[in-house]
């Protein structure tokens, strides 16, 4: 039986970090930066009342992308308007819930020094882009326009 050798943890990989607070600090400053982009564009211009063509699809084919509407989205949330955001783009307001339980959970294991990389199974890649396009279909069909973002004004 082999013991661990001196200052390594017993069971961990030898090439693996050690864990502590600072492996803390790329996740939250991805977070922060992420924040202080939404915030920075909140304070700049106002989606709803300037209509800013940032959607290459949208401006050559009329469809609305699975993006379109995100920024008037993040707009409403950080206003404090959830329907509204929901109304803008759902996609986006589904999504941040699972984005940030991954976020902590990704914070979590850099701190304990494990294996951070993510084990994305090809059937999790499958429906995650079915997800989209179904969403993306919907929103451009008649019948399911309340999926389509809000109309620009004067648009």
């Amino acid at each position: 039986m082999t013991s661990a050798a001196p200052g390594t943890r017993e069971g961990a990989d030898p090439g693996a970090p050690a864990p502590g607070l600072r492996r803390a600090v790329l996740p939250l400053g991805l977070a922060a930066g992420g924040l202080a982009l939404a915030v920075g564009v909140q304070l700049v211009f106002d989606p709803f009342r300037q209509h800013i063509p940032l959607c290459l699809v949208n401006a050559l084919t009329g469809i609305e992308c699975p993006g379109c509407g995100m920024i008037r989205s993040v707009h409403a949330l950080l206003a404090g308007d959830l329907l509204l955001a929901m109304r803008s783009n759902l996609l986006l307001v589904a999504a941040l819930p699972v984005l940030a339980v991954l976020g902590v959970r990704w914070t979590v294991l850099r701190v304990r020094g494990l294996n951070t990389a993510l084990p994305v199974s090809r059937g999790a890649v499958i429906v995650l882009l079915g997800v989209v396009l179904v969403f993306t279909v919907l929103r451009n069909l008649p019948a399911f326009s309340f999926l389509a973002p809000i109309s620009y004004v004067g648009g």
